[in-house]
């Protein structure tokens, strides 16, 4: 088949009404070689030369389109919206621009409910960028008789185009690393003065947005991020009480952040294995302060104290069990690790470990009439799993498996902590850890015995294999050495050519295109397009590819309705755990895995409930349960940006069953635009209510 025919081929699929998959993509290009589509990444092409398109979906990178990270739209999207994920090809050399190349993409549309105006309004935005670290930012401009038209950034909350006519001084504005403003006449250095003009300062404090997470990687504040600070153990804890040893535990303080342990009781070299996440930011506190205290009726003793130096840590990047002496006390030493995570990498995912506790041998006996009822919890910072009791057995047998998602946050040691279940505080049994580096080089450890420590005797025979994550974000910012900078001209704003430039908006369309490119520079010079798709369904939209290497499905409308999965999630370290639930938009693994990576230790616990929902608007949701109906409150489906709409179904609302019943309304007495039940994976826990 020519490539001159695949346009026809694909508007034939179309009116059939048939959705794009594997299967009618071989029907209907049998006799096109090399073409490729995989339904979980979102992504298809087909191809007339050897060109082999490798696709990834970059959720938290940088890109030329969005920032994750702060939910600001990119200025080269000039009040276009996102749609779609967004897509990067590797870079292909001189087989990019040759032959004819087609790209299936997935967008979060509901495409029935559209109506004409706004189906011609989806576009897909591209551009080939081979470096995305050199990447500058540049209004254009155009012409209109004797005066110069052009167009503000736009970001999420400011979606109105504003388009002034001005008459242009020759002043021009720098915003770069240091944050200061430079301003030259006539091309003379003039004393730094502060911004005027609204529409300037508003396009500042956009960037600063931005550039001021870089700007402070070279002074004094932090860069921000999260830094990741594990309190393994301690020994020689002083003793304080008259009678017995101390029952100690260990309390991290940074700023208004706080992090508790677990009391060990009876113990001067307790085991904690407590990791704490502190979000850092640019004036954040300079120290972490750990402190150890003993669990007590009334006042708890202080057992000594030490801090830990922000900068240091953020120098080092990761130091890894790391004694250190307490102060303020007789004795008393704390094992830690600790390490700075930028904040473009603390979701990212590094793997998975399938790991399978088998069994245990030679349990220690602390009881005089009979044998332990050993258990185990399993740690990885705020992941937690514990495995069954196995009652009166120096030899247990678990068979315990689960999974555990490693992300750059995750702390560098999976714990196994094993106790003698019993009334009241159940005693330890001793503990091992497992080295995640190590497991990673090996990628698959086999049926290993493991020495207890801390007790007399005991060793666990364990599993686990190493699964690297699929790369998702090959591209990432290098936020100490890139400078952003953002060029644009001071303009004197006159009232009585505001109007004449909101009609020459209303011109034909070729005007309006004109002012929609904007140069993206770099050392191949290229600028964003908008291009009508050549084919769309409800899942996918098709394109040519030419020279493009970066693409996202986007439109200048609001609120367009798209596919919604309400997901449910909760904290299995939590022994009471709520559920959460979360609006996001459909479509593969993707947005899943941002959630089950975003360091809160959520994990999905039930099934996706699919709707169509409006992007960007609030809808109340309601539950039926005990007999009485609930607002949860408002959910809000965004389609690009950091997740921050989600309801909490608390235990109180929970009854005996494997399901939560879901309203959603726009308003109280507003009729239901949604109602159906949310599967769970296994049946709710009253006893927790």
């Amino acid at each position: 088949m020519d490539p001159g025919e695949w346009n026809q081929t694909f508007s034939q699929i179309q009116r059939k009404g048939v959705l794009l998959n594997e299967n009618v993509l071989k029907e209907n290009f049998h006799d096109v070689v090399n073409k490729a589509f995989d339904k979980e990444m979102g992504f298809g092409y087909i191809s007339d030369n050897g060109y082999k398109p490798r696709a990834r979906v970059i959720l938290q990178g940088k890109n030329p389109f969005i920032d994750n990270h702060t939910g600001l739209l990119s200025p080269v999207m000039e009040g276009h919206l996102p749609y779609s994920q967004v897509y990067h090809l590797a870079w292909g050399g001189d087989n990019m621009d040759a032959g004819t190349t087609y790209c299936i993409l997935r967008h979060f549309l509901h495409v029935p409910s559209l109506s004409g105006e706004e189906l011609n309004s989806i576009k897909v935005a591209m551009c080939s960028v081979e470096n995305i670290d050199t990447i500058d930012y540049k209004v254009s401009s155009f012409e209109n008789g004797s005066e110069v038209v052009e167009r503000k950034f736009s970001v999420k909350e400011e979606i109105k185009e504003e388009n002034y006519s001005t008459t242009v001084t020759n002043m021009v504005v720098t915003q770069e690393r240091k944050q200061s403003v430079t301003i030259t006449e006539n091309g003379n250095h003039v004393d730094k003065k502060p911004l005027q003009k609204k529409s300037t300062q508003l396009l500042l404090e956009q960037m600063n947005q931005i550039v001021r997470p870089i700007a402070n990687a070279s002074s004094e504040g932090f860069v921000p991020g999260q830094v990741v600070l594990t309190v393994h153990k301690a020994k020689d804890i002083e003793k304080k009480g008259l009678v017995g040893k101390a029952d100690p535990y260990v309390l991290l303080t940074y700023g208004t952040q706080k992090e508790k342990s677990a009391t060990v009781n009876n113990n001067h070299n307790p085991v904690w294995q407590i990791t704490g996440y502190f979000d850092v930011e640019e004036q954040s506190s300079n120290e972490i302060t750990i402190e150890v205290f003993d669990d007590d009726i009334g006042k708890d003793d202080f057992l000594g104290k030490t801090i830990v130096d922000m900068h240091e840590i953020c120098k080092e990047k990761e130091f890894f069990n790391k004694w250190i002496p307490l102060t303020e006390c007789k004795s008393g030493e704390i094992l830690i690790s600790a390490k700075f995570v930028p904040l473009p990498r603390i979701t990212r995912p590094v793997g998975q470990i399938t790991l399978t506790l088998h069994k245990g041998k030679k349990m220690e006996k602390k009881k005089m009439m009979k044998k332990a009822d050993p258990y185990v919890l399993i740690k990885l910072g705020k992941d937690q799993h514990k495995t069954k009791t196995v009652n009166n057995s120096q030899n247990p047998t678990w068979n315990y498996e689960v999974e555990l998602e490693i992300t750059e946050a995750s702390p560098r040691q999976i714990s196994f902590e094993v106790f003698d279940d019993d009334i009241g505080n159940d005693a330890t049994l001793g503990n091992v850890t497992l080295e995640i580096d190590t497991l990673m080089q090996k990628q698959k450890v086999e049926n290993q015995w493991s020495q207890l420590e801390n007790c007399k005797s005991g060793q666990l025979l364990i599993s686990a294999k190493f699964t690297p994550s699929p790369v998702v974000e090959e591209i990432e910012a290098d936020i100490n050495n890139t400078v952003m900078s953002v060029k644009k001209e001071i303009i004197t704003e006159q009232f009585e050519e505001k109007k004449a430039v909101k009609e020459s908006m209303e011109e034909p369309s070729s005007v309006v295109k004109k002012i929609s490119q904007c140069n993206l520079e770099n050392g191949r010079s290229h600028s964003i397009e908008f291009v009508d798709p050549i084919y769309a369904d409800d899942q996918f939209v098709v394109v040519e590819k030419k020279a493009n290497n970066w693409f996202m499905v986007a439109s200048p409308h609001q609120n367009l309705p798209i596919n919604v999965n309400l997901v449910p999630f909760k904290q299995p370290s939590e022994p009471n755990s709520p559920i959460f639930i979360y609006p996001l938009p459909k479509g593969g693994f993707h947005n899943i895995k941002r959630v089950v990576h975003s360091g809160k230790g959520l994990k999905k616990c039930g099934y996706e409930k699919d709707c169509v929902l409006r992007a960007g608007e609030p809808y109340q949701f309601w539950t039926d349960t005990q007999g009485k109906n609930f607002n949860l409150g408002n959910l809000k489906t965004e389609t690009f940006g950091p997740d921050k709409s989600w309801v909490v179904y608390k235990p109180e609302y929970f009854e005996s069953q494997d399901y939560i019943e879901a309203t959603l309304r726009q308003s109280e007495q507003a009729e239901p635009l949604f109602s159906g039940p949310i599967s769970l994976y296994d049946t709710l826990n009253v006893e927790a209510a």
